[in-house]
């Protein structure tokens, strides 16, 4: 289905979203894209600290510490584009 297909079908009264069903599953992709993008991120800062000659517990706290650092800068950004969205400066 295309961007036309769904202009379409919006015209017909006969066409009906689930929307619980759709936002669950927006959410479980959202999720699971989350998982994948957290696990890469993990994998890549390990290989940068291997490369810095980090070995066992210096290469899982210097791990952990980047994700920490990371997070705290995600959320944020996180804050701002959701107090953007709300404010309605971001549509």
């Amino acid at each position: 289905m295309n961007f036309d297909d769904i202009k379409d079908e919006l015209n017909n009264p006969k066409f009906n979203i689930d929307i619980p069903t759709f936002l669950l599953e927006l959410k479980a992709d959202s999720l699971m894209n989350s998982y994948k993008l957290d696990s890469i991120l993990k994998r890549q800062i390990e290989i940068l600290e291997l490369h810095k000659g980090k070995t066992g517990q210096e290469l899982e706290n210097a791990v952990e510490s980047e994700i920490e650092m990371l997070n705290e800068k995600y959320s944020e950004w996180l804050k701002a584009d959701l107090i953007d969205i709300v404010s309605g400066s971001d549509i």
